[in-house]
């Protein structure tokens, strides 16, 4: 059998191709660094800031939200006017307002300043896709994708544990300026390396104005109306009425889509099921990862106490699986199609969400990084997979917006997930802190060795801590570690030192036993969200590509395209007749 490779008349893509994906991947990993290393500060921003883990949360959904609205517009915006001129735009708007986030005087300024990176990084993570897959041949693809997933996990690798030792030995701001250097020598990269791509004829028509407020109203409502649930009230009319109007926008958006001559999002793509199947997974997946990230970074510093380094250690064993699987999962795209992994990856993350569900006060290291395992290997199965199988079914003048959609589900997913983990935490952690409260406070009072005043000034202690950290939303590694901070200690020595260490031990530990318990059903609802992103999984096809273009065939065309396809893979010669 000749090796099509040595083919000369066979597709061998752009001549560069290799150098385009690496010049492309450090964009990628500017923008993926950011989101680990944010995770893992988020603690000592809360501290820093002095603020909640409600308000502190915006800094993850004002970035995702941003992404969100701004994904389909930049993929439209670059079928138009070009891929590199958007990309290079995402580049230095990141970088510049990466470094305003790390000079943010307030969390409302860090915020805001969030929002802008979310411009730069939905004009580089919706492009990037799009140029490397236009840079190789078909049967590269796979590949291809695998080793762009690859680079860019490497990112998330490198994230949890540079972000631990910026924020032990330095200060959080630090995690914002390190982007500088790398977005400098991107852009520098990128300009030489990555071609301008030509403008179609078919991508002439207007910009989406009304499209891209519809979709960003929904998605600003829908997200305010999970975030503020527990502080507004769940039936208040404000939370009610943002839901409605956020579920209510879809449909708007889709009338305005099919009417609108130059939609943001071509709706008849959604014909194409690989395409609508992958989309739908991975809105799953984004759904699951969101939050989760935060909430293993909360219970190891929150209720185990362990600085931001060691939790950074945790968590990096998920990114460097998933750097190992990403491109073999590519590979394995190519030899046996996308649905078998892509599936596999989804339940590979349910099992290591539903094994964190476990964790409890007496948690180790190992037990949170042996189940975090667990979801590097459904990282490095299903993101990769579910972004080839995607992409590979449109045609290249929409791959634009093509990715533009995929990474708008992603995110859509993300948002919802930070949103909802949140939601469920804060609501949890609310009612065990004040049953551990109680708690607490009733150890202390049946202890034979204090005295009545005693007693009263160490559950007045632990009284005005609770409550402090209840305000702060950052302030749980207190009650879990020493709360008895601020009470007399007594001299070092004595039995009466004897006694305050074994109560405030005791006191803690009731802390860390019911604080633990309130990550369970955040654990359980991101688990809930990968089960249900198994099923689109199973509808992407048996090999990538495989219904690239039915939204524009006949029923009579798809049929033949299929028998084609049964025949080939059966090794029946064609022949017309």
């Amino acid at each position: 059998m000749i090796d099509p490779t040595l083919d000369p008349t066979l597709d061998q893509g752009h001549p560069r191709k290799w150098w385009i994906l690496v010049a492309v991947s450090i964009g990628m990993f500017m923008g993926l660094l950011d989101v680990t290393i944010v995770n893992i500060a988020m603690p000592a921003i809360i501290v820093d800031l002095h603020t909640t883990v409600t308000h502190a949360s915006w800094v993850l959904n004002a970035y995702s939200l941003v992404l969100a609205v701004c994904f389909l517009s930049m993929g439209r915006i670059a079928d138009k006017y070009g891929q590199k001129r958007v990309f290079m735009f995402g580049l230095v708007m990141f970088t510049l307002f990466s470094l305003l986030c790390g000079f943010a005087p307030s969390i409302d300024w860090l915020i805001v300043f969030r929002a802008g990176q979310g411009v730069g990084g939905a004009a580089m993570l919706t492009i990037s896709l799009a140029i490397v897959l236009g840079a190789f041949p078909r049967r590269q693809q796979g590949m291809a994708v695998g080793i762009w997933g690859a680079l860019g996990t490497a990112a998330a690798a490198v994230g949890p544990t540079l972000g631990g030792v910026l924020v032990t030995y330095g200060h959080w701001s630090w995690i914002f300026f390190v982007n500088i250097p790398v977005g400098i020598f991107a852009v520098v990269v990128c300009g030489i390396v990555v071609p301008a791509h030509v403008r179609k004829a078919r991508s002439a028509g207007g910009i989406d104005i009304p499209g891209i407020v519809i979709s960003g109203l929904g998605l600003f409502m829908l997200t305010l109306g999970l975030v503020q649930g527990n502080s507004w009230g769940w039936t208040s009319p404000a939370i009610i009425g943002l839901l409605v109007a956020a579920v209510a926008t879809f449909p708007l958006f889709m009338w305005w889509e099919m009417r609108n001559p130059s939609p943001m999002f071509p709706v008849k793509l959604l014909r194409i099921r690989s395409f609508t199947a992958a989309n739908t997974s991975i809105m799953f997946i984004g759904m699951a990862m969101g939050g989760t990230f935060l909430m293993v970074v909360l219970f190891l510093v929150s209720v185990l106490g362990y600085s931001e380094l060691r939790a950074a250690v945790a968590l990096t064993v998920m990114p460097v699986i998933a750097l190992i699987i990403a491109p073999n999962a590519g590979r394995l795209n190519d030899r046996i199609g996308p649905r078998l992994p892509a599936a596999a990856g989804a339940a590979f993350f349910a099992v290591g969400l539903i094994l964190l569900a476990q964790l409890g006060g007496g948690t180790t290291l190992w037990d949170v990084m042996w189940r975090v395992a667990f979801l590097g290997v459904g990282m490095g199965l299903a993101m990769t997979t579910l972004s080839a199988a995607s992409m590979a079914s449109l045609p290249a003048e929409v791959r634009g917006v093509g990715s533009g959609s995929l990474n708008t589900m992603r995110q859509v997913g993300f948002t919802i997930g930070v949103a909802l983990l949140v939601a469920i935490f804060t609501h949890t952690v609310a009612q065990n802190a004040q049953h551990a409260t109680r708690q607490a406070m009733g150890f202390v009072a049946v202890q034979p060795q204090l005295s009545p005043a005693e007693k009263g000034v160490y559950s007045a202690t632990i009284l005005k801590n609770a409550k402090a950290a209840a305000s702060s939303g950052g302030g749980a590694a207190l009650l879990t570690t020493n709360p008895l901070q601020g009470a007399p200690q007594p001299q070092a020595g004595t039995p009466q030192a004897l006694t305050w260490r074994k109560v405030n031990a005791g006191a803690a530990a009731i802390y860390r036993h019911d604080i633990a318990r309130s990550f369970a059903w955040p654990f359980y609802a991101a688990a809930l969200a990968a089960l249900l992103a198994i099923i689109p999984a199973l509808f992407t096809g048996r090999r990538l590509g495989e219904h690239e273009g039915h939204h524009e065939m006949t029923r009579e065309e798809r049929q033949r395209s299929a028998g084609e396809a049964e025949a080939a893979a059966a090794g029946v010669p064609l022949t017309e007749e």
